[in-house]
């Protein structure tokens, strides 16, 4: 990959930058864990440098910064320019024993990592309440090779962050779900959106639906009341055909507003993981398809609770329906050919779920040495920490941390072998 040249400014930073790398490394102020150590490894590195060294404290103010992107081996940087950055998140954001915290980068002129389509913004994803780091990236690889119902699903490649010359751990850059060309490819100008079922209720435009389900309507346009109230009420006529009298009905039914294919997949996904938040509470994006006239379910976000990372409402045991008792889909599954398709895409895409459970094996062994790495600074494994998933006291390694979650999946699809064809 080229040197990406942004500006004048951009350059004369590059080639500063360039030959104080060259001479010496980035010290970590932490753990005397160096840039250049960290580049022998396998991975991509980003180096960031906020404007005056100053700290990332606030997930609502960004600070100015620059980046420089190494690739995996490399000792030259192949990316670099201006950008700003601020934290991101809430839970993981606010809870205090999670020190590891993530971030939204937000670059100047856009760019490509990884090889995903170039970009302004990018989550820099922690993963700090998963002791595994791979339950994210195990629900996107899930999402793309077989519950890849909808138009896109976002994309996710690890790398080691450096922040202000200091290691600051593992790190999965990751594609930001938004309404653009190069990632969920509709136009809000001709009337397409997206929004979320989000409990917190703390975007510009939070609405309840009749049902009680709370809605945010995200958007890159300038607010505006009577595109948010338009917005609304194609939410709001939805989920009444669905919950109305004639709601499987193949003409005026639920399916002439909602997309069938994607709620299914979504739902899958969500269900064989029982993603907490999926039962309708947060991070469950939709976005209207102004197309097409009709809601579509995704793109699946935030699984880090999940496949049994987590202590409570019973999410921690691989039995159990849980998504399936979630509002709109509760009503979903009243009707019989909704089921029948659930089955039907259990069943095509049943080989591909038995072969994540190897992809989660290689990708345990390929980033066994960075996720120690991130652990002699961070601790985590081995100790008391939110969401404080049941046997961590008996988990000492990284490898009992993957068998525990492949246990629990193995056990989960097992479960759903049966009792989803018992609907």
């Amino acid at each position: 990959m080229g040197i990406q040249r942004h500006s004048t400014f951009f350059t004369a930073f590059f080639s500063a930058c360039t030959l104080i790398i060259a001479f010496s490394a980035y010290a970590s102020l932490s753990s005397n864990i160096t840039l250049q150590s960290v580049l022998e490894k396998g991975l991509p590195v980003l180096a960031i440098d906020t404007e005056g060294g100053k700290k990332i404290k606030s997930r609502d103010e960004y600070l100015k910064a620059t980046y420089l992107y190494f690739e995996a081996g490399s000792s030259s940087a192949s990316l670099g320019g201006s950008c700003k950055i601020r934290g991101r998140g809430n839970t993981t954001w606010e809870t205090r024993e999670l020190y590891k915290k993530p971030y939204l980068l937000k670059l100047d002129e856009a760019a490509s990592f990884s090889s995903f389509p170039a970009a302004e913004k990018w989550v820099l994803m922690a993963n700090t309440a998963d002791k595994t780091q791979l339950r994210n990236s195990y629900a996107t690889h899930l999402s793309k090779t077989a519950f890849s119902g909808g138009i896109w699903q976002s994309s996710c490649s690890f790398i080691n962050l450096f922040v202000n010359g200091s290691y600051n751990g593992l790190y999965a850059i990751t594609e930001k779900i938004e309404m653009t060309p190069e990632r969920i490819p509709l136009e809000e100008e001709k009337g397409s959106f997206l929004f979320e079922v989000n409990t917190r209720q703390d975007q510009d435009w939070n609405f309840r639906t009749k049902n009680g389900v709370p809605f945010s309507i995200r958007t890159s346009l300038t607010p505006e009341k009577r595109r948010f109230v338009a917005q609304q009420e194609k939410i709001q006529k939805a989920e009444c055909i669905l919950f109305g009298e004639e709601f499987t009905d193949g003409e005026r039914g639920w399916r002439t507003v909602l997309d069938e294919v994607s709620f299914a997949d979504w739902y899958l996904l969500n269900e064989l993981t029982k993603n907490h938040d999926a039962k309708f509470q947060s991070s469950c994006y939709m976005y209207y398809n102004s197309e097409n006239g009709k809601i579509h379910m995704g793109p699946a976000w935030d699984f880090d609770i999940s496949c049994g990372n987590i202590s409570w409402d019973d999410c921690d045991k691989p039995e159990g329906f849980w998504v399936a008792k979630a509002s709109w889909y509760e009503r979903l599954f009243e009707d019989p050919k909704f089921v029948e398709f659930v089955q039907k895409r259990w069943t095509e895409e049943r080989g591909k779920i038995e072969e994540s459970l190897n992809w989660l094996d290689e990708q345990a062994e390929n980033l066994e040495d960075e996720i120690m790495l991130n652990d002699a600074v961070w601790k985590n494994i081995g100790r008391r920490q939110w969401p404080h998933a049941p046997g961590w006291r008996s988990r000492k390694t990284h490898g009992d941390e993957i068998t525990y979650m492949k246990d629990w999946l193995k056990k989960r699809i097992a479960w759903l072998d049966e009792e989803l064809f018992k609907l």
